[in-house]
């Protein structure tokens, strides 16, 4: 006798596309959200010569002020020209502030440069209602290791007076 095979039905193997679409999607959402990119890039002048620091923390979007040996830069537009001073005590020339420049303690060009920045700030932050656009008074300082604390003091002084109350300093990162 005979045995009969049983027949299978046949099955649709067409290739369903919307599953295949949503995985897709959630994999390019995971990636996205997990991605993380320093928007802010700093790249330090030849005539500036960093320190070197165990730093972790990555540069945050802020007003860039760069103190090079002979020159004081906001956002990589000269500002003022740095004079020379002999120091007594070792008789190295250093960087100094002209004394035609200051104002008491206020550095006058540098401080009507920062406040006029303050106060662009504090405007785009109004119109934009956008609570990470607003005027946090922070500003970047990238300052010449060899420069004299006189020079830093000064120019910290001024960035206060003009409304920017937080510093961060930009430093080679210790291997």
């Amino acid at each position: 006798m005979a045995t009969k095979k049983a027949r299978r039905p046949e099955v649709d193997t067409n290739l369903n596309i919307n599953s295949m679409m949503d995985m897709m999607t959630i994999i390019l959402v995971f990636l996205l959200k997990s991605y993380s990119a320093s928007d802010v890039s700093v790249a330090p002048s030849d005539n500036l010569t960093l320190p070197f620091s165990s730093a972790q923390k990555a540069p945050e979007v802020a007003v860039n002020l760069v103190i090079e040996q002979g020159q004081i830069l906001v956002d990589g537009v000269p500002v003022l020209q740095l004079g020379r001073k002999a120091d007594e005590e070792s008789g190295k020339e250093l960087a100094s502030i002209p004394e035609d420049e200051m104002q008491g303690q206020n550095i006058g060009k540098l401080y009507d440069i920062l406040f006029e920045k303050a106060e662009q700030a504090k405007t785009l932050g109004e119109r934009s209602n956008n609570p990470d656009l607003a005027f946090k008074g922070r500003i970047l300082l990238q300052v010449d290791r060899e420069m004299p604390y006189s020079v830093l003091r000064s120019v910290m002084y001024t960035a206060g007076q003009a409304q920017f109350g937080e510093f961060k300093f930009v430093v080679y990162k210790q291997e």
